[in-house]
């Protein structure tokens, strides 16, 4: 069953280029995706942790020693396939979701920090919910 999340876009820490080029084999070969080099954030007010209960993250193993795992999670925004992706190590809160797709997603949807965007997030076994 998807789940529809509503969140406000904000400045990341400014690394999620770097380490989208350092995962970017791994999320190939794992979720099937050439990701865009660089990450959207969506602050949800609240703990993601209390959603993950009723999703199943693939969990994206560290392309190297000293780096952590992540879990990704499909989903839609605004008619686009994205993953939520949730670094093991992170210096982002459980409130922020880190947004990774094939497209510069500001540039192709024309957000902007503070605007408001609905995610929905699903299982991949299931169909994507469009």
């Amino acid at each position: 069953m998807p789940i529809k999340i509503k969140g406000k876009i904000v400045k990341g820490l400014g690394v999620g280029a770097k380490y989208v080029k350092l995962y970017r084999e791994v999320f190939n070969k794992y979720l099937g995706i050439d990701p865009y080099p660089g990450t959207l954030n969506i602050d949800i007010g609240q703990d993601f942790f209390t959603y993950t209960k009723k999703l199943k993250a693939k969990i994206i193993p560290p392309p190297r020693k000293g780096l952590g795992c992540v879990l990704a999670y499909p989903g839609i925004l605004m008619g686009i396939k994205i993953y939520v992706i949730k670094p093991c190590i992170t210096k982002h809160g459980w409130n922020i979701l880190e947004i990774i797709s094939e497209k510069n997603l500001r540039k192709t949807l024309n957000l902007k920090d503070n605007d408001i965007v609905e995610i929905i997030i699903y299982n991949e076994k299931d169909d994507p919910p469009i």
